[in-house]
């Protein structure tokens, strides 16, 4: 179950207000752990590999949302 929720926090960037918010998701204990562990050797923490990779997957969905619409107006 995927649960949302709403923190009070803002950051201010180039003059726009961003709005952050708390995101849970429930996945089993070990997994938890094993990328944590994985993470922390590398020197980061999981909020920055989270933020990142949510940030490239979004980037990449629309790079191909962009690449199927050049392919329908080739047609």
């Amino acid at each position: 179950m995927q649960q949302i929720h709403k923190c009070k926090s803002k950051i201010n960037r180039n003059e726009e207000k961003i709005q952050t918010v708390r995101l849970s998701i429930e996945i089993p204990e070990n997994i938890r752990d094993n990328f944590r562990d994985a993470v922390e050797n590398n020197g980061k923490s999981m909020k920055d590999v989270l933020r990142v990779y949510m940030q490239k997957y979004i980037w990449k969905q629309s790079e191909l949302q962009r690449n199927r619409q050049k392919r329908r107006q080739n047609i």
